[in-house]
């Protein structure tokens, strides 16, 4: 040991394998160490430099930069310059922001980026370019927007040569703007996507209408939907294709098939330059489902379709995607007179109907709800056949008649004129009532035209024919006067529920009749059609002196002998006799 209390003792290798430095070497070593970091580059504050990610934490990224202290960048840079944060061993550039302080080198990636955005901006205005932003979020009159760390604004009238673009259409996307102004102090910075989108928008659309015609199959993407249609962007032209060119089915609107973003396959059918319009059809690249109607459909067939659309004279109804029928309200239901269709359908039904008649080049298909049912006039009159008797209450009663219900759907009509064989038909129809329970006589059935004829009186035998049955033209017959008529004619009642008629003609001239006197005369004619038996006194007193004569002549010549002439001829005829 030295006086100076150090030690520069050296032991054996042998004895301990270890060696003591002596105040000598350490000094050697501390002249080395400072020799190396006067070697070192020096950092400066505003320099850009590159360094190697040497750690990671929560708060920073730790970045060896070569220089005497390792430099320190804030974690949340790297989002704010929207950068990934980096791994151990990625190399990063930055800008120096301040040295020897006690967390050694400060640096900043957000610094380095805004620089760079700076002289990006610049030179986009210098050479009226465009750089690229994204867009943050949206403020008041517009939008914030990001360009390499640098904020701006971006008014909304300059977002979208869409007014209407909703905000979500925007944010988050990346973009191409041009600046508008742009100062560093204060910093301020305007920019416009809508103008770079018109110019490029504006080249796009001078090619496509140097080249387009009509006929031209196109791809494009649609972009916006109304309810009459969508629009499509075929490259810097928006067309219009309406809902009716969508498909061959008919659609209620256009996003039953398409949504926003959809490519599409379409033909150009309207086109014009000076206006910049385009009309375009999706339907048009498809086979019409018409042009085999004429083949699939004829009329007696029976189908399935499903009610697309209720209208006031009838229903439409989708046999086919592209093919339609109409079901007019006629032919909705048996018993339901002129009903409302939607009094019997609802839209969306599946429902079985037939085909009445197919015109395909007129592209109409008439259907029928009511014949795929068993028609309940056809299938009553099998039950109840003319000459039957049903019991019904009178459901309503008119001027005429009444009607009866004789099923829970259908009615029959009892006119007034087959009520009673005597009473006049307005007094006959007086003794009925709504309500009450009848007994009828089934008269007739027409399936055709849906009516079903009733009689009461047919309950009973028909007068008329029990007295002609006892009668004939020529027959004598007596009567009474129950009407005198205005021009000399009268009515006569023959029989209970029997009258005939006395025209003046055949009334003798010294002859007055009045109501209630009796008559004898001849029946001249009988029409059994129309009920009529037409009378003659006339000719009853004609036939009746006639017969008198005839009588008186046959008295005579029974009373008085045989004369000469007689008595001569009868001898020579027995005087030939006896020679024979």
């Amino acid at each position: 040991m030295k006086l100076d209390g150090t030690m520069n003792t050296h032991m054996d290798d042998e004895k301990t394998g270890m060696t003591t430095q002596t105040p000598s070497d350490e000094n050697a070593f501390q002249k080395l160490f400072e020799a190396s970091l006067a070697e070192l580059p020096e950092v400066r504050r505003g320099e850009r430099v590159k360094g190697v990610v040497v750690s990671v934490d929560d708060q920073a990224v730790v970045v060896d930069v070569g220089a005497k202290a390792e430099g320190s960048i804030p974690r949340q840079e790297f989002e704010r310059a929207g950068l990934a944060v980096p791994s151990v061993g990625e190399e990063v550039e930055a800008m120096v922001m301040s040295t020897g302080g006690p967390s050694g080198v400060s640096l900043s990636v957000l610094a380095a980026r805004r620089q760079d955005a700076w002289r990006c901006i610049e030179q986009a205005m210098e050479n009226d370019g465009c750089v690229e932003a994204t867009v943050l979020s949206e403020v008041k009159g517009g939008y914030r927007v990001a360009i390499q760390g640098l904020e701006a604004f971006m008014p909304r009238s300059e977002s979208d040569p869409n007014p209407r673009l909703p905000a979500s259409e925007l944010i988050g996307r990346s973009c191409k703007v041009v600046i508008l102004e742009a100062r560093r102090k204060p910093e301020n910075i305007v920019v416009s996507r809508r103008r770079p989108l018109e110019k490029e928008h504006a080249a796009k659309r001078e090619r496509f209408f140097a080249t387009a015609k009509v006929g031209d199959r196109v791809n494009g993407v649609v972009r916006r939907m109304t309810d009459f249609g969508a629009f499509i962007d075929l490259g810097g032209v928006d067309a219009l294709l309406h809902v009716s060119d969508i498909a061959w089915q008919r659609l209620e609107r256009p996003s039953d098939i398409l949504h926003i973003g959809q490519e599409i396959s379409v033909e150009i059918t309207k086109i014009d330059p000076e206006a910049g319009k385009v009309s375009v059809s999706m339907k048009a690249l498809q086979e019409d489902p018409w042009s085999r109607v004429g083949e699939r459909y004829e009329p007696g067939m029976r189908l399935t379709g499903t009610v697309r659309r209720l209208l006031d004279f009838g229903a439409v109804v989708e046999l086919e995607p592209g093919v339609e029928g109409l079901i007019h309200r006629s032919e909705l239901s048996w018993v339901r007179k002129d009903v409302a269709p939607t009094q019997v359908l609802s839209e969306g039904d599946v429902v079985d109907v037939a085909v009445l008649d197919v015109v395909p080049e007129e592209r109409k298909i008439r259907l029928s709800l009511k014949a795929v049912t068993e028609n309940p006039w056809q299938a009553w009159l099998a039950e109840h056949p003319v000459g039957s008797r049903v019991r019904g209450r009178i459901k309503n009663k008119t001027d005429f008649g009444f009607f009866v219900s004789v099923s829970d759907e259908l009615d029959g009509l009892v006119h007034m004129e087959n009520l009673s064989w005597d009473e006049e038909p307005a007094e006959a129809l007086a003794a009925y009532s709504k309500g009450q329970e009848v007994e009828c006589v089934v008269l007739g059935v027409d399936v055709e035209r849906q009516r079903i004829s009733l009689g009461i009186k047919q309950l009973s035998e028909d007068p008329f024919e029990v007295f002609l049955a006892g009668v004939q033209r020529g027959s004598a017959v007596t009567g009474k006067v129950i009407e005198i008529r205005k021009n000399g004619n009268a009515i006569i009642e023959l029989a209970k529920g029997v009258r005939a008629h006395l025209a003046r003609r055949e009334i003798p001239r010294d002859r007055e009749l009045s109501e209630g006197d009796e008559i004898q005369a001849k029946i001249t004619e009988i029409n059994r059609s129309r009920r009529q038996v037409e009378l003659s006194i006339r000719q009853y007193e004609r036939d009746e002196e006639r017969d008198a004569v005839r009588n008186y002549t046959r008295q005579v010549e029974a009373a008085a002998g045989p004369s000469a002439l007689a008595l001569e001829l009868q001898r020579k005829l027995l005087g030939v006799k006896k020679e024979k």
